[in-house]
């Protein structure tokens, strides 16, 4: 019974959510004004070509947050499994401990690591 209880949750906020964009859409104006199109840079002048829009020396950082999400994803599965079986807990403490290890070597060694572009 949970099961189709979360089923039909998901269902419902994803109806919901494309409801709203829908809205949006066409209650929004349609005129395009040139502000919008322009690429913003905080404090320097933009670049000629408005394609670029990440600059690539911020690019291992962005590595590093998409890992830190996908770890934030299976630390919150972890929990509930943690609850099922309690015997699971020594496995998560060392996954947690092996992915905190890690993230501490690599904020140590970002500086170092050479940007190509």
């Amino acid at each position: 019974m949970s099961v189709d209880a979360f089923l039909m949750f998901v269902v419902v906020a994803f109806l919901v959510s494309l409801l709203f964009v829908l809205l949006g859409m066409l209650l929004s104006h349609r005129r395009e004004k040139r502000t919008k199109v322009l690429t913003f840079e905080c404090g320097q002048k933009p670049f000629e070509w408005p394609t670029l829009q990440f600059p690539i020396q911020y690019f291992p950082y962005l590595i590093i947050y998409v890992v830190y999400a996908v770890i934030a994803i299976l630390i919150l599965i972890s929990l509930f499994y943690v609850f099922e079986i309690p015997d699971a807990l020594m496995k998560i403490t060392i996954f947690l401990a092996i992915l905190t290890f890690s993230s501490i070597f690599l904020s140590m060694n970002l500086k170092r690591l050479v940007q190509k572009i």
